[in-house]
């Protein structure tokens, strides 16, 4: 069973930037890539002024044909439009670092109550580049949980911005299922296109909505060529990478991957808890 709105309400898709929901930039490109795809044209940035610390959250200096500077401030933007007759929006940008109950606010003033909302994350664990990557789909949701086939989030401890939207989301009231997608850590540094791939994906079977983004096919084959590439040059990478696709591939369940990067997004959680 799909996760669509009725009524008039609209698909909502919500990602940051950041180090602690974007592993591999998955989330951020795949909601820049929507924008693209479905030509999402009604475009607002929102003041999001107070909200970011500038030494965690830079500005970013651009230029164009000619060479003339211009700055990119950290903030959120908001893109409404449509896919057939279902309204969508999209909205993305850098995690805040300051006055958070504030942001939360200003963020589910974007949401209507007749609005179901994908909260779409990225997570560096112990999974191996060379098989499908996990996604954990879960909700605070109970009811939703049993009707679409998901778990019902029972993590305790620190929580980010999107967990924070999450159970925001349930007072309200308003639907909403997260979407997470697990990242090989030995490749942290790099872009993961079949990370944004498998995130797209869960999108497709748990929204209803098709997702036409053919490059990504083709993008995942090189990304993970060039993972083989790097890895077959370190006998020490190339060890570990054995063992997780054993790990893999002797569970006899297909959710196991799935159970493993939870367990792995909960201690990630409580490591960054105790950081702070």
């Amino acid at each position: 069973m799909s996760f669509l709105p009725s009524g008039s309400g609209a698909l909502v898709f919500i990602a940051f930037e950041g180090q602690d929901a974007d592993a591999s930039e998955a989330a951020s490109s795949l909601a820049k890539d929507l924008v693209e795809v479905w030509q999402l044209n009604d475009s607002q940035i929102l003041d999001t002024d107070g909200f970011y610390e500038f030494r965690f959250s830079e500005p970013e200096i651009l230029r164009d044909e000619e060479g003339t500077a211009s700055i990119a401030w950290p903030g959120i933007a908001v893109h409404r439009g449509r896919l057939g007759e279902l309204p969508i929006t999209v909205i993305h940008g850098h995690e805040p670092g300051l006055k958070w109950r504030e942001f939360l606010s200003l963020i589910l003033g974007q949401i209507g109550r007749d609005d179901s909302v994908v909260l779409l994350g990225g997570l560096h664990a112990e999974v191996p580049h060379t098989r499908p990557l996990p996604v954990v789909a879960n909700t605070e949701d109970r009811t939703l949980a049993a009707e679409i086939g998901i778990d019902a989030n029972g993590y305790e401890g620190p929580i980010g911005i999107l967990g924070l939207l999450a159970v925001a989301c349930r007072w309200r009231s308003l639907r909403a299922i997260n979407l997470w997608v697990g990242v090989p850590d030995y490749l942290a540094d790099s872009p993961s296109p079949k990370a944004e791939l498998a995130l797209a994906k869960a999108v497709e079977h748990y929204a209803g909505v098709e997702i036409d983004i053919h490059v990504l096919e083709e993008e995942s084959r090189a990304w993970e060529l060039g993972a083989d590439e790097l890895v077959s040059l370190n006998p020490q990478l190339a060890e570990l990478v054995r063992a997780l696709e054993e790990a893999i591939d002797s569970a006899d369940l297909p959710e196991a991957s799935g159970d493993a990067i939870a367990a792995e997004f909960e201690r990630y959680l409580r490591k960054r808890g105790r950081e702070k």
